[in-house]
């Protein structure tokens, strides 16, 4: 007897087109600059209302059950960016920061969240299951919890260099289910400006939100269906 499981088709073509949509999401950037490249002028990112918390995004996160990130609710973005200024670091933008100047960002409150809640951020290179960076929920700091936006390893930060950035691997986490009002602020903290000092002055404070959502038990009719599911391929691979 012939028996043949339209669903896995079905099924791939969900998946691809969700894959999809996903990528696209994950392309984008929050992108650090400034208003003008004189001395003094104020760090922002130039995208920043599509992601500020009074917009409609939210950060997804997920669980892990195993690995390094294993008991987090976690994402390896959003991913935040220093503009270029030229072509070798690219592509340029007009909203870059000056030349010279050496962008970070600080993680510096958890304004809202779930009781007992924590956010974290692993830096690149953090091979540890301990974050780099914690903060408590209520929890805001005035100083310090800087991650590098600029890339040292480009030159950036040395006079007249080009402040670009955009270094992958890093991650940020909760421990619990809810949504999470994070803020940051952009720094910099070069040298190369007056008086020995930075070049621009620190960014808004940014606030957005990360959403970690509780993976619910399966249920009876679910497992029936991925028993079926399960079924049909064993059928599709016992035809081969």
């Amino acid at each position: 007897m012939k028996i043949t499981f339209r669903i896995s088709q079905k099924w791939s073509l969900t998946a691809l087109v969700l894959g999809l949509a996903t990528s696209q999401i994950h392309a984008q950037h929050i992108n650090a600059g400034a208003l003008s490249q004189t001395q003094g002028s104020q760090l922002y990112f130039d995208n920043a209302a599509t992601y500020v918390y009074t917009s409609s995004y939210a950060r997804s996160l997920s669980y892990s059950n195993s690995g390094q990130f294993a008991g987090w609710f976690n994402h390896s973005n959003p991913s935040f960016t220093a503009h270029a200024i030229t072509n070798q670091s690219g592509p340029p933008s007009p909203n870059a920061a000056a030349p010279g100047s050496f962008l970070q960002l600080r993680i510096e409150t958890v304004a809202a969240g779930p009781t007992g809640g924590t956010f974290a951020f692993w830096d690149h290179g953090n091979a540890s299951t301990t974050p780099t960076i914690s903060l408590s929920v209520g929890q805001t700091v005035p100083s310090g919890n800087l991650f590098a936006l600029s890339d040292v390893e480009l030159g950036a930060g040395a006079p007249g260099a080009d402040p670009f950035g955009h270094v992958h691997g890093r991650r940020f986490g909760v421990n619990l289910p809810g949504d999470y009002l994070v803020g940051f602020r952009i720094i910099d903290t070069s040298v190369n400006g007056l008086n020995g000092g930075p070049i621009h002055t620190d960014s808004e404070l940014f606030l957005m939100t990360f959403r970690a959502v509780a993976v619910p038990e399966p249920t009876a009719a679910a497992l029936l269906g991925a028993g079926i599911v399960a079924f049909g391929i064993r059928c599709q691979q016992s035809k081969r």
